[in-house]
């Protein structure tokens, strides 16, 4: 009785293996196109049937995903261009490695945008794990994805969410509430009690989360790889709340985030983006940093980020779309 257990037992982990594996092919070289559902809901059908326009791909996560970002800004703004949004919520730099060949493939772009969140990114790479503070599914979940190397679980486990929202759920938008520890984002809490100083060491690229940022480098390299030779490429780096004025950094520390070195923290050439220019230069990759705009209108009493949530607001949105534009316009890209 125990043996033939013992088999059963063995046999559906095999079966559950070669499933995992088998859908992780699949989903690594994207031979069904599995965010179709994302980039339909963020374009036009007219825009993605092709144009005579300047054709400007972007892509990126939550920041750029959706209406009311600065891509939609963009779009106001220059209708001459064919702008489409291939961004998906609640990925990185491994998923947008991914979607790029059929991306690139499709669209053709003359001009490609890439966004990166500070505050979300490296972390992407390598999920803060700890025993400790986490059930054993999450810490299960975050060993598999990051070292275990499954990505399709993060596909998994974004579309799972989407289903127990269903039916009749609309996203929506953050509001601008008080700041409070308790109604904060569950999984920003979750992952600063694993690890206290992910955030500082992000920004500051030292210890584990430098070499994430190396890979981050290279997932750039490779992504854009893609590209068409003429294509102009660009890297749009948003800077955690925590890094634009004190009143975001003192929620953090609430939260439980760990600052040692306050000043290296909020400097406007912060190691990563540094690290990231240089590692970029090579592929004329240009790598525009919005943190000193930004803290120039926290400074002036404009509240970019919502006190209650990472995201910006849609004057922060605004803000940012202006400040593309200008680099765009600069470069003679836009007029």
């Amino acid at each position: 009785m125990i043996k033939r257990a013992l088999f059963f037992g063995g046999y559906f982990l095999f079966c559950l293996a070669c499933f995992l594996l088998a859908f992780e092919f699949i989903y690594r070289y994207q031979l069904i196109d599995f965010f179709q559902p994302e980039l339909r809901a963020n374009n036009s059908p007219g825009d993605l049937r092709g144009s005579n326009r300047i054709t400007l791909l972007t892509m990126g996560d939550s920041f750029s995903a959706g209406d009311n970002t600065w891509v939609t800004y963009l779009r106001e703004q220059l209708p001459d261009f064919r702008i489409i949004n291939a961004a998906v919520s609640a990925t990185g730099v491994f998923e947008a490695q991914y979607m790029a060949p059929r991306r690139f493939r499709e669209f053709r772009p003359q001009v490609f945008i890439y966004q990166v969140y500070v505050g979300n990114d490296i972390q992407d790479i390598r999920r803060p794990l700890n025993w400790r503070t986490m059930t054993p599914v999450r810490y299960l979940y975050g060993f598999a994805c990051s070292y275990l190397g499954l990505r399709s679980l993060t596909f998994a486990n974004y579309r799972l969410a989407q289903l127990v929202r269903r039916p009749g759920y609309e996203r929506v938008l953050p509001q601008d509430e008080p700041f409070s520890p308790v109604t904060y984002p569950y999984s920003v809490i979750v992952y600063t009690r694993a690890e206290p100083g992910n955030l500082e060491d992000t920004i500051l690229a030292r210890g584990a989360r430098g070499r994430d940022v190396d890979t981050l480098i290279k997932g750039i390299k490779t992504l854009t790889g893609y590209a068409p030779p003429e294509c102009r490429k660009y890297v749009v780096v948003i800077p955690d709340a925590a890094q634009v004025s004190d009143f975001y950094l003192d929620h953090m520390k609430q939260l439980g985030v760990r600052v040692s070195q306050p000043q290296k923290f909020q400097q406007d050439d912060y190691p990563m983006l540094h690290r990231l220019q240089e590692g970029l230069r090579d592929r004329e990759i240009i790598v525009l940093n919005p943190l000193p705009l930004f803290k120039g209108h926290e400074r002036q009493g404009r509240r970019l980020y919502y006190s209650n949530d990472s995201h910006l607001k849609p004057m922060g949105q605004e803000i940012l779309g202006e400040f593309i534009l200008d680099r765009l316009t600069a470069d003679g890209l836009a007029s």
